[in-house]
């Protein structure tokens, strides 16, 4: 029963738009189900604890996991409550004039590249959802609007992967102790920069980025401008302090996200004498998305706690010759459905130490291989909402070079060793 409720929730969630159910509401009440039927029923839970399954209290198990659970979540609403407070001071505005170009090509490799790297510090998500908003007020024609997006998809979601707070699956394994900051990074990053740059170089060959464009000059005044650069400054520092400080001093993730939160909020109301950012920040949170995250996590959790996640993976480690064809077959997975309760999932089903290259796989391929349909990740689901995005458009003419970047850096994955011997 909670295996039937749980494939029932994932495909209201994946066909959210086909059903006309936002997929919070599924996640929240699989979530919930799942775990009243275990209580309920008095269903035997287990927990792995050193490869050895032990035995647990059901409520005990749902409380652990909660907690488990909330480290995502509060991470989250740290990051995004900084975003907010960045936003409000037009800290993304101001960045407004690195986009002066007069040719079509040269702006898309700008746009990529600033996709790619922003999307780093501040997840994917955000980063698409600021250049959306930056490429309305640069460039008026529609169509060549949504070419531009295309890749700014492509380029977000291959940036995001190598970050340990670029996006929420990369996070999801660095909270969970699967990967680590330096070897991330060390492992992610060439396959991702490969990803971003193949794309991008095929696409600069299409018709529509032949010629000129004219982009119009930031109009945001002196005193405006200069104070959105050091908030934009001050808060993605902030950001970038967090992985240091897991690493220097051993905090949680979630610790030093709040950390971040409470110095640029102390900095911010004191210097710009606005005693009511807190509450402007905490406005612009996306509790949707934070309920939804916590709604998956809770019920993968229930899959893990009756043993299921368990039987699977023997099942695949069995049934897949390797685990290297098993992740290039989640990335595919990913594009269709989504891939936060995919890496869930995979996080609890597979024991494999921290940093073995499974979860830098999984990690590339889970983000990268969203942007192969629209629908495959949170930056196209963005996009597609705020722009009006066709999907049959996007399947046509990004889709193939989603497919191209996606499989070039898969590639470099398999033959690094190669390289480090």
């Amino acid at each position: 029963m909670v295996i039937l409720i749980f494939i029932f929730g994932y495909l209201l969630i994946a066909f959210e738009n086909f059903f006309s159910v936002n997929k919070v509401i599924p996640s929240i009440l699989m979530a919930v189900i799942c775990w009243s039927l275990i209580i309920f029923l008095n269903i035997p839970v287990y927990e792995l604890d050193q490869h050895l399954i032990l035995k647990k209290d059901p409520k005990y198990l749902l409380l652990f996991h909660l907690g488990k659970a909330s480290e995502i979540v509060f991470f989250l609403i740290g990051a995004m409550s900084i975003i907010a407070v960045i936003e409000k001071y037009s800290g993304f505005e101001a960045i407004k004039d690195l986009f002066y170009t007069n040719t079509k090509r040269k702006f898309l490799w700008i746009i990529s590249t600033v996709s790619f790297l922003l999307s780093a510090i501040i997840d994917n998500l955000t980063a698409t959802m600021v250049l959306i908003s930056i490429l309305k007020k640069t460039i008026s024609n529609y169509k060549d609007r949504l070419y531009y997006l295309g890749l700014v998809i492509i380029s977000a979601n291959a940036g995001g992967v190598w970050s340990p707070i670029g996006d929420i699956t990369t996070t999801m394994l660095w909270i969970s102790n699967k990967v680590t900051t330096i070897i991330l990074i060390k492992k992610i990053f060439i396959p991702s920069v490969l990803c971003m740059i193949i794309s991008t170089l095929i696409a600069s060959y299409m018709p529509v980025f032949n010629g000129y464009i004219q982009i119009k000059k930031n109009d945001l005044s002196k005193y405006c401008r200069h104070r959105g650069f050091f908030i934009l400054k001050l808060g993605l520092s902030l950001m970038l302090l967090v992985p240091v400080l897991k690493t220097i001093i051993g905090i949680p993730p979630y610790m030093g996200m709040m950390f971040s939160l409470a110095i640029i909020l102390v900095i911010v109301s004191k210097k710009y004498r606005s005693a009511s950012i807190l509450d402007d920040a905490f406005k612009k949170v996306d509790i949707s998305s934070i309920l939804f995250f916590l709604g998956i996590l809770l019920s993968v959790s229930s899959l893990e706690s009756i043993g299921s996640l368990y039987s699977l993976s023997h099942w695949i480690n069995e049934t897949v010759s390797t685990w290297k064809i098993t992740t290039f077959l989640f990335g595919l997975i990913s594009s269709i459905i989504d891939n936060v309760p995919l890496v869930a999932a995979t996080i609890t089903m597979f024991s494999y130490p921290l940093n073995h290259d499974l979860w830098h796989f999984i990690a590339y391929v889970s983000g990268t291989g969203g942007s192969i349909f629209l629908i495959g990740s949170a930056a196209g689901v963005s996009a597609m909402s705020m722009e009006k995005i066709d999907f049959f458009w996007y399947l046509k003419k990004i889709s193939w070079i989603a497919l191209i970047g996606y499989v070039s850096g898969f590639i470099y994955l398999l033959i690094y060793p190669f390289f480090s011997l």
